[in-house]
């Protein structure tokens, strides 16, 4: 069985204006009429849920696709919100489909997942496809301007969806329920909240920081109104607690589009308050183009980034210092010695201030203090370097290199080209050495407690240079690999190691 379904559009006020109805006058934009819109195992879920008389909605993706006009009968998932416990979901998945959910369900987050298979000859190259579902949730923030609204049901649920955009959903037979104007937002590509704009940035200031995390994951741009209002209300980010901060911050950063995210923060001044180190970087001048755009390279980069908080935030803080480093010399050429150390020494005070855990904080602080670093890797360098610069770098190796990966902004492609070919060379050689590390330890153990019992020399940085030479002369071949202590030492001492 498939369903065709109509909308109709309202001019009505935003705000809580109620659900759409059906008409014959309108089909889904850019469908036929009589194009099949519901693949049939959707319409065996909606009819699985409705034979009990429950309320179901698809929501999610699949509800953007269909209000941007695009085909759901190839789709790999559907979301749907209902009106029934998580345990009457699973008995009509049971009944329907004859499954149980895929994983345990998350019944903090309220939602199961269950994968439905499917013959490959009717969708070829996938043999299931997934459902994510929950009932409808009730939760709504206490909010004055939600005081009086009596909100219930489908409403309600799509009210607890925070932007507009999410926040609209189809029954069965493809009738839109759209209380919020979310597909006309999404056909014009704008964020706005369903809460009214001109009291939630003061109501509840961490909405500040959540439109521009929704503006970093759709790539759309706030709604007039809403820049508006959050550029009036920026100072009220102080208010917000720093914990929250870092995560709504993580949220922004790890974005598919966080550059965008990162602009609607600073040009509404959010950054002036949380981040001043990175606000001045915004306002930071290119000299008339004799040195590249900081600002612009800056999301560029974060953009470029694995989507990982500890590359990302290096990514976000690697050039803060070169507003305060910049030198103009006597031939006209523009340089930023050490800002490097600088950058890193202004993130120290952002660590502090969002209360990063320590350790992601070292490993932010390190990559930024020596993100120049991995760029002095050439193909001529052996395996013992390479194996010393694992041994130096440690645990931070894998990021460093990927955030070197996204540093690369130039607009000559050719060199681009040939920085990340080395670069991934070198993440591949990395990978070969350790997994040769692993096999074997080329040095006997406790080594070093015989080169302090023999040459009676304290413990200390003095036992790991030694230990280093000997590698070193293992990697180049210069000694064989795993004899006993006896013979490193004695070779040590010949070759002037203890003078």
């Amino acid at each position: 069985m498939t369903h065709a379904g109509r909308l109709q559009y309202s001019s009505a006020p935003r705000q809580f204006r109620g659900l759409f109805t059906m008409t014959d006058d309108k089909v889904l934009p850019g469908m036929n009429e009589n194009e099949i819109l519901v693949p049939e195992i959707l319409t065996k879920a909606f009819e699985g849920f409705a034979s009990r008389g429950i309320e179901a909605f698809l929501i999610g993706p699949r509800a953007r696709d269909l209000a941007g006009g695009e085909s759901i009968l190839d789709a790999a998932s559907f979301d749907l919100t209902v009106n029934a416990s998580m345990s009457t979901i699973e008995d009509v998945f049971l009944d329907v489909f004859g499954i149980e959910s895929s994983d345990s369900r998350d019944d903090k987050l309220r939602l199961i997942t269950f994968k439905v298979p499917v013959a490959e000859t009717a969708r070829p190259g996938r043999t299931t496809i997934q459902f994510n579902v929950g009932p409808f949730r009730s939760y709504l923030p206490p909010l004055r301007c939600l005081r009086g609204q009596n909100l219930s049901g489908i409403i309600l649920d799509l009210a607890t969806r925070e932007v507009t955009v999410q926040a609209f959903g189809y029954d069965m037979n493809l009738n839109l329920v759209d209380p919020f104007g979310g597909t006309l937002d999404y056909r014009e590509k704008l964020i706005r909240p369903v809460f009214p704009v001109d009291t939630i940035f003061r109501e509840s200031a961490s909405w500040l920081l959540k439109v521009a995390r929704y503006v970093a994951r759709y790539g759309f741009e706030p709604a007039r109104e809403v820049r508006a209002a959050a550029e009036r209300d920026a100072s009220n980010i102080l208010d917000v607690p720093r914990e929250i901060w870092l995560k709504e911050m993580n949220k922004v950063l790890c974005g598919p589009v966080a550059g965008k995210g990162l602009a609607f923060l600073a040009e509404c001044r959010v950054l002036n308050y949380m981040m001043p180190e990175v606000a001045a970087v915004t306002e930071f001048s290119d000299d008339e183009g004799k040195h590249k755009d900081v600002w612009a390279h800056t999301r560029q980069v974060v953009q470029n980034a694995e989507p990982v908080p500890i590359v990302r935030w290096a990514a976000l803080c690697h050039d803060i210092g070169k507003v305060w480093t910049k030198q103009t010399f006597r031939d006209g050429k523009i340089h930023f010695f050490r800002h490097e150390e600088v950058s890193a020494m202004l993130f120290e005070g952002i660590a502090a201030r969002f209360m990063f855990p320590e350790d992601e904080a070292d490993s932010v602080n390190y990559i930024i203090k020596n993100h120049s670093r991995i760029n002095l890797y050439r193909e001529e360098w052996t395996d013992a370097a390479v194996r010393r610069l694992i041994r130096d770098v440690g645990d931070y190796l894998d990021n460093l290199i990927a955030f070197s990966k996204a540093d690369l902004t130039s607009k000559r492609t050719d060199r681009v080209e040939m920085v990340r070919s080395l670069l991934t060379e070198l993440q591949i050689r990395v990978m070969e050495i350790r997994q040769k590390d692993t096999r074997v330890n080329p040095l006997p153990k406790g080594l070093g407690n015989e080169i302090m019992k023999k040459f009676q020399i304290p413990a200390g940085p003095a036992i790991g240079r030694l230990r280093d030479i000997v590698l070193d002369a293992i990697d180049n071949e210069t000694i064989p690999e795993g004899r006993d202590s006896e013979f490193y030492m004695d070779w040590l001492e010949k070759n002037g190691h203890f003078q």
